[in-house]
């Protein structure tokens, strides 16, 4: 009941916190646009769309405080929820991109744009489809459990100490980022230096990299408890789709999309083959107990 009138809070103080940022940001390229000699404001897009990005990252953050949460339920919905981030991710640079037009009127001479707009927008539309083609083929999973309620309680367990470890770092890193965002806007307005920070995948190139570690420890872990050839097999292509994850956040923002969908296809097929593996099994007892 505790965590959930928590969850309920942190949801409800997002939701504040995005409204507040959008109306800052869109009153910032207010004065940018009205006030063009304010030389500090320069470095912001003229472009009001852009206002649709800032909203968009403090959703995102909230929903890694949910991945979070997921860990100890399942390692699958854990796994889906980080293929629903890195779509999120994609989906948000649109935005960006959309920002990056001088002028609507003159498309034609903004071919690189459009390009990254429409690979970014293909690539999202992408991995929006795979997110519903892994969530479909992971409901056909058959509830087969080869432990026992005591082996259950503990591996639930051991997720909820990665999970609360998580939560740390989830807070640390936030801050971290807040600090480093505060520092390069302080240099720009002070000593009018570039600003250098990518707000595209700052925190999450962190964060998933502590995904990847994460996702070892409890596909290692899941060792202890059940070593049947399918799970496990299931399980390390799941950190392998992680380990692409974050490859795609470091990779060229042309292609960062398609890898991604690379690694939401790798657990796509992990998962279908564990069902089909699982259905096998299946079978094996029911012709055991006829």
């Amino acid at each position: 009941m505790g965590s959930s009138r928590v969850k309920e809070k942190a949801e409800q103080w997002t939701v504040y916190l995005s409204f507040i940022l959008f109306f800052a940001h869109l009153g910032l390229i207010a004065l940018r646009n009205t006030f063009p000699d304010i030389a500090i404001l320069q470095p912001l897009s003229s472009n009001y769309l852009s206002a649709l990005y800032t909203p968009f990252s403090i959703i995102l953050v909230y929903e890694v405080y949910l991945l979070i949460l997921a860990l100890p339920l399942s390692f699958t919905n854990s796994v889906q929820k980080q293929y629903e981030i890195i779509s999120l991710i994609v989906i948000r640079n649109v935005f960006k991109d959309i920002s990056l037009f001088d002028d609507f009127d003159q498309l034609a001479e903004q071919m690189d744009v459009i390009l990254q707009l429409a690979s970014d927008l293909g690539s999202g539309l992408l991995l929006f489809f795979l997110v519903g083609v892994f969530h479909h083929i992971s409901l056909k999973r058959k509830s087969m459990s080869f432990l026992s309620e005591e082996q259950i309680q503990r591996f639930v367990n051991l997720k909820e100490r990665v999970s609360v470890t998580l939560l740390f770092i989830f807070i640390l890193l936030t801050a971290v980022s807040v600090w480093n965002f505060g520092e390069e806007v302080y240099r720009l307005l002070v000593f009018d230096e570039e600003f250098t920070l990518d707000l595209s995948v700052i925190f999450f190139i962190e964060f998933y990299t502590i995904m990847i570690f994460s996702d070892v420890f409890i596909f290692i872990a899941s060792f202890m408890f059940s070593q049947t050839y399918s799970r496990l097999l299931r399980n390390a292509g799941f950190v392998s789709s992680t380990v692409i994850l974050r490859i795609s956040l470091s990779a060229d923002p042309q292609y960062s999309g398609w890898i991604a969908a690379v690694a939401l296809i790798t657990g796509i097929l992990s998962q279908l083959i564990y069902v089909y593996f699982t259905s096998l099994e299946s079978r094996k007892e029911d012709e055991k107990e006829a």
